[in-house]
Formats: C-alpha cells, structure tokens, sequence
C-alpha cells in the first residue's frame, strides 16, 4: 500500500466516515458541530462537496419557486 493510500484511509477511518456517523444522527449535536461536519467532509470529500452543492441549489430553486406561486 502507498502512502497516499494510507493517509486517505486514516482520514476516511479517523475523520470522514466518524463525522458521516455523526450527521446521520444529527439531532444530537448543535449547529456549530453540524457545520463543522459539512465543512470537513466538503474540504476532504471532493464529491460530497459537489452533491451537496447541487443540493443546496436546487433546495434554493425549489424555494424560490414555491415563494414566487404564493
């Protein structure tokens, strides 16, 4: 196993997948955890970061939208 191999599997072990844990279960933790947790997860995790944006944006049409029929 290479190095890199190994130190994204210490993040993935040690920091990714115990904060996923913790989001699923988020109703335990105050929003400054909550944000610290999409933080890291947005700085380390490529993929996330851009699903999450794109949910973000289309949560926002989706408002926008239902703003706008009222």
């Amino acid at each position: 196993m290479n190095t890199e191999k190994l130190e994204r599997g210490n993040i993935l072990a040690k920091s990714l997948i115990p904060k996923v844990d913790a989001l699923l279960c988020s109703h335990r933790h105050t929003n400054e955890s909550v944000g610290e947790y999409l933080n890291s997860l947005s700085k380390c995790d490529k993929e996330f970061d851009s699903k999450f944006t794109q949910l973000l944006k289309e949560t926002k049409q989706r408002l926008q939208k239902e703003f706008d029929e009222l």
